[in-house]
């Protein structure tokens, strides 16, 4: 059986074969048209004054942070066991592709995916790395080319951090893979992450991009975390 999207008004329905497996329901106005983050306009969002480097970012809709089965959503639920089944790098994947072709169809102008880099030793505890998974979904479907051109120096979970503590380390935190520039120069691209928090991840990997002299960054995510105040 495979996995199945279709766009549905404001979600996209999820099946298994014949079986209807819930909605990934798409981010609703208001949100911020920069950073993405829900229940906020652009102009009144605080979450993105540090975050630079990219024109914008995209999501399929919100993430709900364990345990998400309490707020009931598909999305979140999907993502998290993404974390331990690459499997669900298929219907992920199939959302993203579907939110491009028609939601966000300005990215399908991207020349580039690039996803986030995991470092080699997560990588191989993991066996794989969830940005390139679904970069490598969404680029053979829309024939996208898939360029690993950045690295992890170190093996940083940021999960664990504070605000602060994340702003300090992803310092140095990423860099360029060596003779790699070439294949991005003046390129469109599309940075490919499964959950933005922050966003300082994606800002560290876009001023690298830049620095290579790409075009223009824009970054997709499947989930766009949801930051309660407290």
């Amino acid at each position: 059986m495979e996995w199945s999207c279709r766009l549905n008004g404001s979600e996209i329905q999820v099946s298994f074969g014949h079986y209807p497996k819930g909605t990934y329901k798409l981010l609703q106005e208001p949100y911020c048209k920069f950073c993405a983050h829900p229940n906020t306009t652009t102009e009144d969002c605080t979450w993105h004054h540090s975050l630079e480097g990219f024109e914008r970012i995209y999501a399929i809709g919100s993430y709900f942070p364990k345990p998400a089965e309490e707020e009931n959503d598909l999305l979140s639920c999907h993502i998290q066991r993404f974390k331990h089944m690459k499997g669900y790098a298929d219907p992920l994947g199939k959302g993203l592709e579907l939110v491009m072709r028609e939601v966000y169809p300005e990215l399908l102008g991207s020349e580039i995916i690039v996803p986030v880099p995991l470092h080699a030793e997560k990588l191989a505890e993991r066996g794989y790395n969830q940005s390139l998974e679904l970069s490598n979904f969404v680029g053979s479907r829309l024939q996208i080319p898939v360029e690993e051109v950045l690295q992890k120096t170190r093996n940083v979970d940021m999960r664990s951090l504070t605000w602060r503590e994340r702003h300090d380390a992803v310092n140095g935190l990423y860099g360029l893979q060596p003779k790699t520039c070439d294949k991005i120069y003046r390129k469109k691209v599309l940075l490919m992450d499964d959950v933005v928090t922050t966003g300082l991840t994606v800002t560290g990997c876009a001023e690298l991009l830049n620095i290579a002299e790409v075009a223009s960054v824009n970054v997709l995510v499947a989930g766009r975390t949801v930051k309660r105040e407290s």
